[in-house]
């Protein structure tokens, strides 16, 4: 008996080790091959300054001398696969479609020639280090490869061997996707007055030269919706408001916003003098801006204007988007969610696919690309542990809400997540006026020169709690005491852009800081008192790690004279409760309450947050409306997508 149990305690044992010693070997074999992938940079080392923008200017002011030559810089970037050459691609197509006579032979060619070599899939053969996948890059690289292969149609694209005709077939399916995406939930980077430029390139191009008539008249819908969110969030002619994607220019605002050649030509009739994607739309042969959406960005009356953008990753099943499939990843990784507990698997399912372990971008993929991670499904259980950075970078549903009057703006995504890490999302600010705006922050990274995001300046460490009720918004911050993994740090203070040098007149009071811009006000106030970080005059410090913010907006026409807005500022109760992170804060005869991952109320009501697709003065309309119609002034606009029925005055 003894020897018996002696023989099977040996067996017991061998086997052990013998599984041992296997898992060991397949991790040896999993490490030595994950080592070994080699990654493609997504720039070039020495940077080529590309001009496909600079020569359409030039051909749209009809220019006599046009140094052809200048695009040998954009056939070297295109060739070699640098991440954004999109831009450069789509400006090569329009210059082949609009300008044909103008173009010489020679350069024809090897516009041709780049276009029939170019790598338009991530599933196509090859690899390079380009992005494919946000919003604005998908409709631009579908819409390029749709014209080419319209432009090609028998000639075979060198990189997957296939006709031209079959390119504009694959891509067809992949923008009529895309629109349908922004048609039901709007864009995933709302209010981006970066990436709604790329975006209106890519529409325009389709507008004017697309032989399908329905794909036309769809994206001159989606065309509209997009401006109609440039005219309600803009303050005059600067279009700043919270933002899907926004980097610290376009927090800050400025009149030298990318956005400013969108502004000035349709409210103004300006046509861009420097070079920009956004020149399509300038020059477009068949779009003309709805007379309602003018009339809209003119509106000087005061006006709450409320929005749902996006959806949250807990939404993808139900609507569909949740396999490895093209339309899937289409929406997971357009709103950046490629980490997440519940997507996890589906994107390192599609890497592994197409072989995109050495896409820059995606190069840390490969380390969730171990034999037993994939055999047993512990990715989510690994994402949710780490509690991965990247997990909060999904641009989810953003409930907007902006007070719009004359001269500012305020605004908010209300309830965004509080506590989560941000990468390029904007959750709450001002504008002052037409020229400058202010908004507090956590930041990612202490020191204000690194400019990767999330950084000093742009996304957030740890995001707010964000409510706002007309000229009120509030905001709490939570800041653990440690980082998480990856992260790059976790200051121990929050900070805002409050420019003091563009005020009028400023004054720093304690915990209060007033602003007076011609005849708009404002106030910042803290939990504790406020100080501008040494050598500028612009990074007003608060110090700790539950804190709030409040942003207080009004006007002259509001209150009288600068002093009185002061004086009744400074009256206003406020309490703040340490350990239920709850704000209370009562202003105008109105009292706000707000209790972090908790319940806004405004006079004992709870507010709901949640929004429908558009409630404003201007439009109405639920979550994945069949019809959507915006009227003011007179004008309407009704647009029916299912129905392809797009009809205005």
């Amino acid at each position: 008996m003894f020897s018996f149990n002696s023989k099977m305690l040996r067996k017991k044992r061998y086997y052990f080790f013998a599984c041992v010693f296997i898992a060991a070997l397949i991790f040896m074999v999993d490490w030595i091959r994950i080592t070994s992938y080699k990654t493609i940079p997504s720039l070039p080392q020495k940077r080529i300054r590309t001009c496909s923008e600079y020569i359409l200017l030039q051909l749209s002011q009809n220019k006599d001398s046009i140094d052809w030559k200048l695009l040998d810089a954009d056939f070297e970037y295109i060739n070699n696969q640098y991440d954004v050459s999109d831009f450069d691609v789509t400006g090569l197509v329009r210059m082949l479609y609009y300008y044909p006579d103008k173009i010489p032979e020679s350069v024809k060619e090897k516009i041709g020639s780049t276009l029939l070599k170019f790598r338009y899939r991530m599933d196509e053969p090859g690899e390079n280090g380009m992005c494919y996948w946000s919003e604005n890059h998908q409709i631009l690289y579908a819409a390029s490869e749709y014209l080419a292969g319209n432009l090609f149609p028998n000639k075979v694209f060198t990189n997957d061997g296939q006709t031209g005709l079959i390119h504009k077939q694959r891509a067809s399916k992949r923008i009529y996707d895309w629109l349908e995406m922004r048609w039901k939930f709007g864009f995933s980077e709302f209010y981006s007055n970066v990436y709604y430029n790329e975006d209106i390139a890519g529409l325009i191009n389709l507008i004017d030269f697309s032989d399908d008539s329905v794909m036309v008249n769809k994206c001159k819908m989606i065309m509209d919706l997009l401006l109609y969110d440039v005219a309600s969030q803009k303050t005059g002619d600067m279009f700043i408001s919270v933002s899907g994607r926004a980097y610290e220019r376009n927090r800050k605002g400025g009149t030298h916003s990318s956005a400013r050649n969108i502004t000035n030509f349709i409210w103004h009739n300006v046509m861009p003098a420097s070079p920009h994607l956004n020149l399509a739309l300038a020059t477009s042969l068949k779009y003309k801006t709805p007379q309602v959406i003018k009339e809209i960005g003119n509106d000087e009356n005061t006006a709450v204007i409320k929005q749902c953008n996006g959806l949250n990753v807990t939404d993808l099943k139900k609507e569909g988007y949740y396999g490895s499939d093209e339309r899937s990843m289409m929406m997971l990784w357009g709103m950046e969610a490629y980490t997440n507990p519940e997507i996890i698997r589906n994107s390192i399912a599609y890497i592994r696919q197409n072989k995109m372990f050495s896409n820059e971008f995606l190069a840390p993929f490969r380390y969730f690309d171990f034999t037993f991670l994939r055999l047993f499904g512990l990715e989510p259980f690994v994402s949710s542990y780490l509690n991965l950075q990247t997990n909060g970078h999904s641009i989810q549903r953003g409930n907007t809400y902006t007070y719009r009057t004359k001269n500012y703006a305020l605004y908010s995504v209300q309830n965004y997540f509080p506590g989560n890490n941000a990468d390029q999302v904007h959750v709450a600010g001002m504008n002052v006026d037409s020229t400058f705006s202010i908004f507090h922050s956590h930041p990612a990274e202490p020191d204000p020169s690194k400019s990767e995001s999330p950084s000093y300046w742009v996304g957030y460490g740890r995001l707010p709690h964000v409510a706002q009720d007309s000229s009120v918004s509030l905001a709490i911050y939570n800041i653990p005491d440690g980082k998480n993994h990856y992260e790059k740090a976790m200051p121990g203070f929050t900070h805002a852009y409050f420019p003091k040098y563009k005020f009028d007149t400023s004054a720093i009071i304690g915990n209060y800081v007033f602003g007076r811009k011609k005849e708009n006000y404002c106030v910042m106030i803290g939990r504790y008192n406020f100080h501008y970080r040494n050598k500028y005059s612009d990074d007003l410090i608060q110090p700790g790690r539950k804190v709030f913010w409040i942003i207080e907006a009004s006007d002259k026409s509001r209150e009288g004279s600068f002093k009185k807005f002061i004086e009744r500022i400074l009256h206003n109760r406020l309490t703040f409760d340490e350990k239920s992170l709850s704000l209370e804060y009562v202003s105008n005869h109105k009292k706000l309450e707000l209790q972090f991952c908790g319940n806004f109320k405004v006079n004992g009501n709870k507010i709901n947050t949640n929004y429908p697709r558009f409630d404003s003065p201007y439009v109405r309309a639920g979550n994945k409306p069949e019809n959507i119609v915006f009227k003011f002034n007179g004008h309407y606009l009704n647009l029916k997508f299912k129905k392809n029925i797009r009809e205005f005055n």
